[in-house]
């Protein structure tokens, strides 16, 4: 059974929000004309049939503006991956539930795949038919692919290794080189608003029936998702038109470790905040949207380490190598270049201590590229929990074997983290948990995985929830959408920012309501072992009749990438408990 959780200092804040999200809904007009979607030339593509859920791409045309730069031909459809039973109806308006799922910052609509279809299993334990559609922002049309298609198609994933950092050609193409940011001006059309907008495009032509999309659609959303989602609700689509606002679209909310609201500071509840914020706000975004637009202010994070465009294409070749060629002695850190942007990404994600971050392993501890690990051990050693320097990007995927290990200190201990107040802040930096690093430069590390960590010291079954061979399959796929965006637009982050501080005229015009998401059933999903509910979820109230869960052990990323089957025997807590919250809704 799912459970409440409320206060008396949260629930006057909601209530106070959601009386003026309700006193500002848009009201029904007996004169109004049903709204039609401007999408057209449907298309669907089935990819596969996992365990019962069927898995397809659907896209449709909706043109950029006539004045966007020269684009590819992609760029000028919107679309998202659908997961659906297999014996479930193909009309998406016969289904029980449809969850329409924002992506994170930097996240494909491969990012969803594992509580998609972990969400379709546990419904239909529960007797019901529903979907789960995982968006695709615009800019994923940008995407590296064809490396990773190749290699995919070859078995082979250094090919992909060598066509983006050695020029070997495939079909006649070279590597062009990885873009930046003043080539790349097509993301000043691909921006907030546009997200918004496919998303309503995309439900108005699936769901014709305003009534219908009202009670079938569950908007969500993970991470920077939630607060997209939280724009998509208070967004008006039609100038006015009550049928066409986004809450209008939406049966209720969820958010995965994040929160559904364009205005959690509650700004827009005093006329004299809204006016002052709006008039000093506004004019500043349109400053810096204009110096986006001609390249003073950066359109991607770019050469950025650990979280800039070769870094994120690393962590998706790692993930390749793990699923090309699991227990192979990797070959893949041997086979990338040196230069300031990798070798600091490695150096970050890898060091033991202070000393060896600031020396780059000089001291003696080596580099990551110093040991020898098989494919899986090194793309655990990356990006899971018990190794991974940051927690923005670690997952609880196992531990590493083979060999002798030490416990980590950069940038600060996981027991550092139990420290009163100021220890949930230190979540941030790198998670609650203890990290290791590999001392035995001659051992060839191996990896044991989420269901094989009994009896290890420093980690406990509880903390183990994905599927490594899952995450290296969903990492290393391919087209049509790649698992973390090759070129995301910071134009989102400068627009959210925008809207959060009070803008509401030029690029924030269409923000016409505030807290309509306060008014509908809300699930709150917090990853327990995250910083996010111990930091904004503090700040920014949820909804005082919000359905709250904790996912025990869950990392930021495991909220939808945790594996169908749990160490506890339970099926994945994320998708179970969205699940149950869709039943609820009738």
């Amino acid at each position: 059974m799912l459970d409440v959780r409320t206060s008396l200092g949260w629930g006057t804040l909601a209530v106070a929000a959601g009386t003026v999200g309700a006193l500002l809904s848009p009201m029904p007009s007996a004169q109004a004309v049903a709204p039609v979607s401007a999408a057209t030339d449907r298309q669907e593509r089935v990819l596969g049939d996992r365990d019962g859920v069927i898995v397809s791409q659907v896209s449709f045309l909706l043109p950029l503006p006539a004045n966007a730069p020269p684009h590819p031909a992609e760029c000028d459809r919107a679309g998202f991956l659908r997961y659906r039973a297999a014996d479930g109806p193909a009309d998406p308006a016969e289904a029980d539930s449809v969850v329409v799922q924002q992506q994170g910052f930097q996240g494909g609509a491969m990012n969803s795949d594992a509580v998609a279809a972990n969400t379709v299993r546990s419904a239909a334990h529960l007797g019901r038919k529903v979907e789960f559609w995982a968006m695709a922002r615009r800019s994923s049309c940008l995407d590296e692919t064809t490396g990773f298609d190749y290699a995919l198609r070859t078995g082979n994933y250094l090919d992909a290794v060598d066509y983006y950092f050695h020029g070997m050609p495939i079909d006649g193409q070279v590597f062009p080189g990885f873009r930046n940011s003043q080539g790349l001006g097509l993301l000043d059309f691909m921006g907030l608003e546009r997200v918004l907008r496919d998303q309503y495009e995309i439900m108005l032509h699936e769901i014709p029936d305003q009534p219908v999309r009202q009670r079938k659609y569950v908007c969500t959303g993970i991470s920077m998702g939630g607060l997209v989602t939280g724009f998509f609700a208070d967004w008006d689509f039609g100038n006015g038109d009550p049928d066409a606002a986004g809450d209008s679209q939406c049966a209720a909310y969820v958010s995965q470790d994040s929160m559904v609201s364009s205005d959690p500071a509650a700004i827009q509840n005093t006329p004299f905040l809204h006016d002052l914020t709006n008039a000093i706000i506004s004019p500043v975004d349109d400053v810096l949207t204009a110096a986006q637009h001609i390249g003073v202010l950066p359109r991607i994070l770019g050469a950025t380490p650990v979280i800039g465009t070769k870094a994120f294409l690393i962590y998706r070749l790692a993930g390749l190598a793990a699923y090309l060629d699991p227990d192979g002695e990797s070959q893949l850190l041997a086979h990338l270049p040196h230069d300031a942007e990798i070798d600091a990404t490695l150096n970050y994600l890898f060091a033991a201590n202070w000393a060896d971050f600031a020396t780059d392993g000089a001291d003696g501890a080596g580099t990551l590229r110093d040991f020898r690990f098989t494919n899986t051990a090194l793309l655990g050693e990356l990006l899971d929990n018990n190794s991974c320097n940051l927690e923005l990007l670690q997952q609880g995927m196992g531990v590493l074997d083979g060999g002798p290990v030490q416990p980590k200190s950069f940038p600060n201990p996981g027991s550092a983290t139990q420290i009163p107040l100021l220890g949930n802040y230190l979540r941030l930096s790198a998670g609650p948990q203890e990290r290791f690093a590999p001392t035995d430069r001659s051992v060839l590390y191996t990896w044991r995985n989420y269901d094989n960590v009994q009896g290890v010291p420093y980690t406990a079954p509880g903390h183990e929830v994905a599927d490594i061979r899952e995450v290296a399959r969903q990492l290393g796929a391919g087209g049509p959408y790649a698992y973390w965006e090759t070129y995301f637009p910071l134009r989102v982050v400068l627009d959210i920012a925008a809207g959060y501080g009070g803008a509401r005229t030029g690029d924030m015009g269409a923000l016409r309501y505030h807290g309509l998401e306060r008014t509908k059933p809300n699930l709150v999903l917090w990853a327990g072992d995250s910083v996010v509910q111990f930091g904004p979820g503090l700040a920014f109230p949820v909804p005082q009749t919000a359905i709250v869960q904790t996912l025990p052990g869950y990392n930021h990323i495991d909220t939808i990438g945790a594996a169908a089957t749990q160490n506890n025997g339970l099926t994945d807590y994320s998708g179970r408990y969205l699940a149950e919250f869709l039943r609820s809704l009738g």
